[in-house]
């Protein structure tokens, strides 16, 4: 089995507490170090001494570690290599690796394009040093030191999004998902062949009790998890939770149905159903019913496939696991239609690898909370919508309206739980220049007074 280590301050660091994961079949794949709590304490007070490198030479070597991430060497295997490891270990069909990785990459030769972005146009460059900055005006400033990232495991490009923390002078602590310890392990390792150093970004797998010590000894932490973690965090403004997208697409009766169809289908198979942007609720003006049954003909023809298979598009996990998800829709869906229920589809090979097939399930409300049940795979719930009755729309990570309806889309602009609103786009559709949920250096950053009296003007007084 494939030995992962830590990732301290001073270089790889193995414990006698380890962590077996499984892969998709369910056979053990490799085994993760567990780091003590008493460990990473020491090593965040360590990151909290380190000085961070300059701004300029930060963006150097992220553009430098694009380069090691994809060319070079790591836990034995070249990036193919390390494709195919994980797609087989977490059941993620490898396209959806590929474009995950090429996400991390691309975010790392750019790193500085979402922190000017959401940088206030009042506010000098971060770096900007106090001699350049105008003698009155604002800064951008850290708000601490130390930031703490819980990832999530459902997809590897959440690892194209803690980079920006480093471009703005945090240093970090990863502490990976079990799921994939593997796409952080080859990040960082990256970002210390390209010259970070040892002391500005930690991985810390560790325990349930230990990730909780992290983000109390850190100064502000992003935690990926579901509803729970997003109650349990509410309200701390320290921390930046990252739960369910619940992603819905409205489909109004003046639209081309036809585009409707597929905007759905986009949506709902993203990234094999598992991303937050992925579409979980379609609300339809004009009968549902039949958008409903048409969608699950299109998704029906989705046909499972090893996820080492170039055309897979559905999750793989053991039978046991995809019998306990297929089994959990179709128990919450006793009252509803099912025009499309889930399988389990057994793949050739060793272990139990299985594949989910898609669900699409008709409800008779929009005010249903099925509507923003998310499952791991391809589920999607179907429901009427009035134009009027907008409020159903709320608590989604990403909204599409496909309508010729401006002041419907206006109106969904206006919902304060709505993080993108999108018009006749995918709710998987992504922009370099369009912030995920809002921008991270809105969290991690604020505007900070200054002014100065400048040698020039003290002479022309006397």
């Amino acid at each position: 089995m494939l030995d992962i280590p830590a990732l301290g301050p001073t270089g790889p660091y193995r414990t006698r507490n380890r962590t077996t994961v499984t892969d998709a079949s369910g056979n053990p794949a490799l085994e993760l170090a567990s780091v003590p709590g008493l460990v990473v304490s020491h090593w965040i007070d360590q990151l909290r001494v380190s000085a961070p490198l300059p701004v300029a030479r930060t963006a150097e070597v992220l553009r430098k570690a694009a380069d090691v991430f994809e060319n070079q060497v790591i836990l034995g295997d070249g990036l193919e290599a390390h494709e195919r490891r994980l797609a087989e270990l977490t059941g993620t069909p490898i396209a959806i690796v590929r474009e995950c990785d090429r996400l991390i990459t691309a975010t790392l030769r750019d790193v500085g394009r979402m922190p000017s972005a959401a940088r206030p146009t009042g506010c000098a460059p971060v770096g900007t040093a106090v001699s350049d900055a105008p003698s009155a005006g604002a800064s951008w400033r850290r708000t601490g030191d130390v930031f703490a990232v819980h990832a999530a495991g459902n997809s590897p490009g959440v690892h194209a999004m803690w980079p920006e923390a480093l471009a703005l002078g945090y240093r970090v602590v990863v502490r990976p998902s079990n799921r994939d310890p593997l796409t952080p392990l080859r990040l960082v390792t990256a970002l210390r062949e390209a010259g970070l150093p040892a002391a500005q970004l930690v991985v810390a797998p560790c325990d349930h009790a230990t990730a909780d010590l992290i983000v109390e000894r850190s100064d502000l932490a992003m935690v990926y998890g579901g509803q729970d973690v997003v109650d349990r965090y509410r309200g701390r403004a320290d921390i930046r939770p990252q739960g369910p997208g619940r992603s819905k697409l409205v489909v109004t009766a003046d639209a081309d149905r036809h585009t409707g169809l597929e905007l759905a289908r986009t949506g709902v198979l993203h990234h094999a159903g598992t991303a937050c942007t992925a579409t979980t609720g379609v609300l339809v003006e004009d009968e549902p019913a039949g958008f409903a049954a048409e969608l699950a003909t299109a998704l029906g023809r989705v046909a499972p496939a090893h996820p080492l298979d170039d055309a897979a598009l559905l999750p793989c996990l053991p039978a046991a696991d995809a019998e306990r998800l297929t089994s959990a829709v179709l128990q919450r869906a006793q009252d509803a239609v099912v025009h499309l229920a889930p399988r389990v589809e057994r793949l050739a090979g060793e272990g139990s690898l299985s594949a989910v097939t898609p669900a699409v399930v008709e409800l008779t409300s929009p005010k249903d909370p099925l509507l923003s049940y998310e499952m791991p795979f391809p589920c999607v719930w179907v429901a009427p919508f009035e134009r009027g009755a907008t409020d159903v729309l709320d608590g989604s990570l990403v909204l599409s309206l496909h309508t010729e309806d401006l002041e419907l889309v206006t109106a969904a602009s206006d919902l304060t739980s709505v993080s993108n609103v999108y018009r006749s786009l995918p709710t998987s559709w992504t922009h370099p220049d369009v912030p995920h949920d809002g921008f991270l250096g809105e969290f991690l950053m604020r505007a900070k007074g200054l002014a100065r009296t400048d040698m020039n003007e003290k002479r022309s007084d006397k």
